[in-house]
């Protein structure tokens, strides 16, 4: 059965967010401060960058072991230090596609891997407390992508009627894999962030666009 859409499920970073290496700046400077150097340090960012999308703590948990934690704390230090310094913004369009699918009666909902305090921060310095319905992280939910636990919150907080009328929306691999394990009705990948159309489609992708501005199109939802 083809469930109308009634909420439409954002990934932050790269997709609603631009990124502007901030992610990977943040990681650099954690990993000195850890003294991670040489071919150690090389092989933990090209970790990073295969798992963009996933919950942050997990994957330093992979990396760090025990100093897990530690390594998130300072990452997310680091990371809003930076955001702070240099600014965030919007991908273009952002906004107002967010903006078309409330109009058009959808709830929407923002998910991220950063922890609640670093979302909280990036939602202020972007301006957009008014803009969702929701927004949750894997403290808020379980577990992290690609795990469906932050979508199923989402369903769960707007009373959604089912799971095939949510829509997942998303940057990497990870993003759509979620979606997919969450039953989503559809799964639209966005070339804004590190993942290239086959690896979307490869996570499940059922349609990929150039950017979140695309995405009420996609969706069938214009006004």
């Amino acid at each position: 059965m083809n469930w109308p859409i009634e909420l439409v499920c954002f990934d932050m970073a790269g997709t609603t967010m631009l990124d502007g290496g901030l992610v990977l700046e943040a990681f650099r400077r954690t990993i000195v401060e850890l003294a991670v150097t040489g071919d150690t340090a090389s092989d933990m960012e090209a970790y990073v960058i295969e798992t963009m999308g996933q919950s942050k703590i997990d994957v330093f948990t992979k990396l760090f072991g025990e100093r897990g934690a530690l390594a998130n704390e300072l990452f997310e230090r680091h990371f809003t230090a930076a955001a702070h310094d240099v600014g965030v913004g919007e991908v273009p369009g952002a906004r107002a596609a967010v903006e078309a699918l409330r109009r058009n009666g959808c709830k929407v909902a923002l998910t991220t891997g950063f922890s609640p305090a670093t979302r909280v921060a990036l939602i202020e310095e972007l301006g957009w407390h008014d803009l969702f319905d929701v927004t949750v992280s894997p403290a808020d939910a379980g577990r992290g992508r690609p795990s469906p636990d932050m979508l199923l919150t989402c369903l769960l907080r707007t009373g959604t009627s089912a799971v095939g009328a949510m829509a997942a929306v998303g940057d990497t691999w990870s993003d759509m894999a979620a979606g997919k394990r969450a039953g989503a009705g559809i799964c639209v990948g966005v070339l804004t962030g590190t993942d290239a159309d086959s690896r979307l489609r490869d996570g499940g992708a059922d349609e990929v666009v150039a950017s979140v501005a695309e995405v009420p199109g996609a969706l069938g939802l214009l006004s």
